[in-house]
């Protein structure tokens, strides 16, 4: 009996870890730090060429795993990460910043387990 209760325990908190909403892509820093919002474009107004910054968030309550971030060719390094409450002080999410190198042009992909969630802003 204990044996039951102690794998249903783990099942269900792996369960609970997946629990994914959505994840899209915020903005995205040239080198000098300048912002621009692409949360609802389809094409970049800038070029960003060799080095860059993209902001994402993940919604979801838990912890989740690392988002892969591509531009292109061009893969993302996780430089920051920090959690959004809402008015009742319960995590909604998570912005992660992205650090990426040798930027050419591309789509700005998002996947997590695998699972496309966000690849509709092409960077020039």
């Amino acid at each position: 009996m204990k044996v039951l209760l102690l794998l249903i325990l783990i099942i269900n908190s792996n369960f609970a870890n997946s629990k994914i909403y959505n994840a899209y892509a915020l903005a995205i820093y040239d080198e000098n730090g300048v912002k621009e919002i692409i949360k609802d474009k389809r094409k970049t107004n800038k070029d960003y060429k060799n080095i860059c910054i993209t902001e994402v968030l993940v919604n979801s309550k838990y912890k989740t795993d690392t988002p892969h971030v591509t531009i292109g060719t061009s893969i993302g390094h996780l430089i920051s990460s920090k959690s959004i409450y809402n008015k009742n002080n319960i995590k909604i999410g998570e912005i992660l910043k992205f650090k990426h190198y040798n930027v050419i042009k591309g789509y700005l992909k998002i996947t997590i387990n695998n699972k496309i969630y966000d690849q509709k802003t092409f960077i020039k």
